[in-house]
């Protein structure tokens, strides 16, 4: 969770913009709060935290922030999104709350959002594709080249896609039910009603899907194929359409669990567009780059090529802090890590540490 701040003179190039240190941003030895990495989820905490009142700072391994939303120069005089591409599942809250437009973040809608290419030639003898998009009367129109009942059906299909979305879309924004509190019958009754915010938007979620429920949990359970098989019967949509089952997730549209992606990809929103995806311009750097502007504007500092080597652990086995590489030791009582569990637990975490952690909190 980190927050964007430059150091040094050294200079951030993202797309076609260059964005320069401030002056004055030295590294401190204490903070209220430390992110460990600078990719767009540590930077978003950063930006919070620091707008909330805390004094936080962000340390990023890396010579450039953003993580896997990142734009580098892979072929000399052309930049890359290195890993993340395209933009929709940051929630519209966000946006809003840390200004992003106001930082620099500019959109371009996806528009058509897929192309097919497919072999053979018509009875025109012209080139056979299947394009979708926004254009509901043209999906329906290109669609029909191949079949006209699924282009009837297409449009029941988002329909049915956009009602689990819209009950399931609250939940994204309140905290996961803490089931072992809820079910404790011993647990105090304040512990219990902390957790009813999340509890009523599970209870008002099964309310607003009501007959949709065994068709939430199809998408959640069963392979895209079958999904897409009871729904379709040419294969140029259902191909299309099993892209985004497989984009990110290592599966083949045959196994099971493969429809919730096709579910995934739809939860998102781009300007009050649901469903939406969209192009940053400069590429996903600029996103993480708008995200660091938010984050520095309320106070927060963000430092490059300052790796973490471990967690500082007191006696009491909490954590009031972190080591560097360098040897330099910056002590906190909050520490978030950005960092993958494993490089955070497994790397950080001193053994004896992890181990009677878990220990204590009944884990192992």
């Amino acid at each position: 969770m980190l927050r964007s701040s430059l150091k040094g003179n050294t200079l951030w190039h993202v797309g076609s913009k260059q964005l320069k240190s401030t002056a004055g941003n030295e590294l401190k030895s204490t903070y209220d709060a430390i992110v460990i990495g600078g990719g767009h989820n540590g930077l978003i905490a950063a930006a919070y935290l620091q707008k909330s009142g805390l004094n936080v700072c962000v340390l990023e391994r890396r010579h450039v922030i953003g993580g896997a939303a990142v734009t580098e120069e892979i072929i000399p005089g052309f930049k890359f999104s290195r890993a993340s591409y395209v933009l929709s599942l940051l929630r519209p809250q966000i946006y809003k709350d840390l200004e992003l437009k106001n930082h620099g973040l500019k959109l371009h809608i996806r528009d058509p959002s897929s192309y097919t290419p497919i072999s053979g030639r018509n009875d025109r003898d012209k080139q056979r594709s299947l394009t979708l998009g926004r254009d509901a009367a043209e999906n329906a129109r290109q669609i029909s080249q191949f079949s006209p009942a699924d282009a009837k059906a297409y449009v029941d299909y988002e329909h049915r896609l956009d009602s689990i979305v819209q009950a399931l879309n609250p939940l994204l924004d309140v905290e996961p039910v803490h089931i072992p509190t809820w079910m404790d019958g011993d647990a105090p009754l304040k512990t219990k009603w902390a957790n009813w915010p999340s509890v009523k938007a599970l209870i008002n979620f099964g309310r607003t899907l009501g007959k949709d429920l065994p068709y939430f949990y199809e998408f959640l359970t069963a392979p895209a194929a079958k999904i897409l098989h009871s729904w379709f019967e040419s294969e140029p949509l259902k191909a299309s359409l099993a892209t985004d089952a497989v984009i990110g997730a290592m599966l083949s549209p045959e196994h099971s669990g493969s429809a919730y992606v096709l579910l995934h990809h739809v939860m998102g929103e781009i300007d009050g567009i649901k469903g939406a995806w969209a192009y940053v311009e400069g590429g996903m750097g600029a996103l993480s780059a708008s995200i660091a502007n938010s984050a520095r504007s309320y106070g927060a500092q963000i430092f490059t090529d300052k790796p973490v080597q471990s967690l500082l652990v007191t006696p009491g086995k909490e954590v009031r802090g972190v080591v560097l590489q360098s040897g330099q030791e910056i002590r906190s009582k909050i520490v978030l890590s950005n960092a993958t569990a494993k490089v955070t637990f497994l790397d950080l975490l001193e053994k004896v540490s992890l181990f009677l952690t878990l220990l204590q909190t009944g884990s192992l």
